[in-house]
């Protein structure tokens, strides 16, 4: 993966379509989740997502849009801890099916303010 191009193709998009490809990524790491396929998927799309929030939070208006970032910031972390622990969760039945539900709460939440 080539982060590079893939961060200049982000960034020309409006923030609209970035929130719907970090929503997407949302959805994809919740239904492999909910599966128990494609591990090494999930762990990348998770990955992923984190360069979106870090790439798209210098562009927001602290002023105007500090609650968003905030969420944002509050999505970050909960990836973090996904990607620190992530065997673990992976290889728990309970906790994927957990990771599944969070990732489509924190879907509906993107779309929201999208």
């Amino acid at each position: 993966m080539n982060w590079d191009i893939l961060k200049t193709q982000y960034l020309q998009a409006n923030r609209a379509t970035q929130l719907d490809s970090l929503a997407l990524n949302l959805t994809r790491i919740q239904l492999l989740a909910k599966s128990g396929t494609d591990e090494s998927v999930a762990q990348h799309l998770v990955r992923e997502s984190q360069f979106f929030i870090e790439w798209a939070v210098p562009s927001i208006d602290l002023d105007s849009d500090i609650a968003f970032a905030t969420e944002l910031v509050d999505l970050q972390r909960l990836l973090s801890r996904w990607k620190l622990s992530w065997s673990e969760l992976w290889g728990s039945e309970s906790q994927r099916q957990e990771i599944a539900r969070l990732a489509q709460q924190w879907c509906v939440r993107l779309r929201r303010v999208a």
